[in-house]
């Protein structure tokens, strides 16, 4: 198993580890929205969450926002979107444990927060005016 504090004290980004094989970090965009970061080992691979990435979708929005989802996730690099269990938003990546290694996990951070800081805000507008069309959303 990599050993994930070591690699985050490598990026010098500060963690916490609410339980075993869990890791919880907190990291800001340019616009100072905060975000939590999680990294879980899970048998032989590194999963990591970004949750919520953002607020409860209106449901007159989830058809409409879950098709730019889909979209943006042909056009994201590392990292996709999902829903957890609770419908909500949650930006992920996986790496196999075996190839983790610190150029790997620094690869992901680093996307996390490019995508993060890219996609946050236009996807919030999404949801929140029916009527705005983000340009990062390739038709």
């Amino acid at each position: 198993m990599p050993d994930i504090a070591t690699l985050f004290d490598r990026c010098g980004w500060t963690y916490g580890m609410p339980e075993a094989n869990l890791w919880q970090s907190t990291f800001f965009t340019e616009n100072e929205e905060e975000f939590d970061l999680y990294v879980m080992v899970v048998e032989d691979w590194v999963h990591f969450a970004v949750t919520p990435f953002m607020p409860p979708i209106p449901v007159a929005q989830t058809p409409r926002l879950h098709a730019a989802l889909l979209k943006l996730n042909q056009q994201m690099h590392s990292v996709r979107f999902a829903l957890d269990s609770d419908h909500d938003v949650t930006l992920i990546a996986d790496a196999a444990a075996q190839h983790l290694d610190a150029a790997t996990f620094t690869q992901i951070l680093e996307a996390i927060v490019f995508y993060t800081d890219r996609l946050a805000t236009e996807l919030w507008r999404m949801a929140d005016d029916p009527t705005y069309f983000s340009p990062l959303v390739q038709e």
